[in-house]
């Protein structure tokens, strides 16, 4: 553990922030709930991040259950077979979201509206900058990450 958490997760690092913490923990679950997005693709997004960020405890985490084989093919998903249309713009987005919002195209935002439609754009793009933000916050704590359960 680093200096900043010692030896807390971020669980119980959120909980020391009473002006912050509760709210973000919710925000955070609130995009498993959303009518514009389904809950397996934002969980799909969210764990390739943690693999382009390297976050194994994020990995780790699941906080919303895959179908089969999903999560151990997420690395091939530009060419495994359990990966839907939608999926795949969505995981196109979130790659590239990873290394540098700005250089999102147009046709890769087209790709996700051609799916989920402009609200789900915007849904996907603010989970995935909450997520990502959570991610690289947990690396540089050194902490075990929030919510959710373990996937063994």
């Amino acid at each position: 553990m680093s200096w900043i958490a010692g030896d807390l997760g971020r669980e119980q690092i959120m909980d020391r922030l009473p002006a912050i913490g509760e709210h973000f923990q919710r925000l955070y679950a609130s995009f498993y709930s959303l009518s514009q997005l389904p809950p397996e693709t934002v969980e799909l997004c969210r764990l390739r991040l943690a693999q382009l960020h390297r976050s194994d405890a994020d990995f780790a985490l699941e906080e919303y259950p895959l179908a089969a084989g999903k999560r151990e093919q997420l690395q091939d998903w530009h060419n495994a077979s359990p990966f839907s249309a939608g999926e795949r713009a969505c995981l196109e987005l979130a790659e590239v979201h990873a290394m540098d919002c700005s250089a999102i195209t147009d046709a890769q935002a087209d790709a996700v509206k051609q799916h989920f439609g402009e609200a789900g754009l915007v849904a996907l793009l603010q989970a995935l900058g909450v997520f990502d933000g959570f991610i690289r916050l947990g690396l540089i704590w050194q902490a075990a990450p929030a919510g959710g359960k373990q996937h063994d």
